[in-house]
């Protein structure tokens, strides 16, 4: 998958979050990748800091996106909102904690 960079740093980003410090983010989020070879689902977990593939049950946010337009969301070559509102992304759940976690990675 073209976006496995931008996993990755995800991933990093979330394993180096202290545990015990003051957090901008907590939610669930559903990440549905859509790649040439399928949907990809991921879990940003940043109630309990991990990440990883599967389904989340009472995602706070559900993402479904492509491939290509998750590396532009996630290197911010495209704001969410403009992605949103362009229906590049199909969420359902809060855009702002959605934000918040692009922000915050």
């Amino acid at each position: 998958m073209k976006s496995d960079a931008v996993i990755e740093k995800i991933k990093a980003r979330v394993a180096g979050i202290d545990a015990s410090g003051p957090r901008k983010v907590l939610g669930v989020f559903q990440l549905n990748i859509e790649a040439a070879d399928g949907v990809h689902e991921l879990v940003v977990d940043l109630k309990n800091l991990k990440v990883y593939d599967g389904k989340a049950s009472g995602a706070d946010v559900v993402i479904n996106i492509s491939d290509e337009n998750f590396i532009a969301v996630g290197t911010k070559s495209v704001s969410v909102h403009d992605a949103v509102e362009q229906g590049k992304v199909k969420m359902t759940g809060d855009e702002a904690l959605f934000q918040a976690l692009v922000d915050a990675i």
